[in-house]
């Protein structure tokens, strides 16, 4: 005699149990931001000098082209400078020059021939060195705030600050450490 009772019910609980398996997976895909498309930002490794004479040259050693008008130049205090590591500075890319073209990081109050619209492997771009950090924190006479930190203070070579590309939204494109030279 063969009984089939118990069969249905197995059946029924394994169908049910495969449906709360495959809802909480599509709900984990959501929740995980699977369905959002995420734009990468570019990579790229840098390097740069610095000099309280000649100003800054940053250099694309190579990965992908950065778009200038979505791009800002960023400098920070290393632990050289003691506390002031949570500080940060944008460059001012008015006055930064793009070689081998000799043309302005892009600028959207110049026309077009006179700036450039990508960073690429190979170029480097140049700065003066009040354009590297505001002029209240150097180290002239009419500061009004400290200029303890100042890249221009003489009393700084040798030290090191941070010097960052980023991008539109923030984050970190590259990345490297810059010595104070004279």
């Amino acid at each position: 005699m063969k009984n089939d009772n118990a069969v249905s019910p197995v059946i029924g609980v394994m169908l049910m149990l495969v449906v709360v398996i495959i809802i909480a997976a599509v709900v984990a895909a959501f929740a995980g931001g699977m369905s959002e498309e995420t734009k990468k930002s570019p990579q790229v490794s840098i390097s740069a000098d610095y000099s309280q004479v000649g100003g800054l040259k940053l250099y694309h050693n190579g990965g992908d082209n950065i778009n200038t008008a979505n791009a800002k130049i960023y400098v920070a205090p290393s632990a050289d400078f003691g506390s002031y590591e949570q500080l940060r500075w944008e460059v001012n890319t008015l006055n930064v020059i793009v070689q081998p073209n000799d043309l302005y990081w892009y600028n959207t109050t110049l026309a077009s021939k006179f700036s450039v619209r990508f960073f690429q492997a190979g170029d480097y771009a140049t700065a003066a060195p009040e354009s590297v950090q505001p002029k209240t924190y150097s180290s002239s006479s009419n500061d009004s705030t400290s200029g303890y930190y100042g890249f221009a203070n003489a009393k700084f070579l040798g030290y090191r600050f941070n010097l960052m590309l980023v991008d539109s939204d923030g984050r970190t494109i590259g990345k490297t450490e810059v010595k104070i030279k004279s």
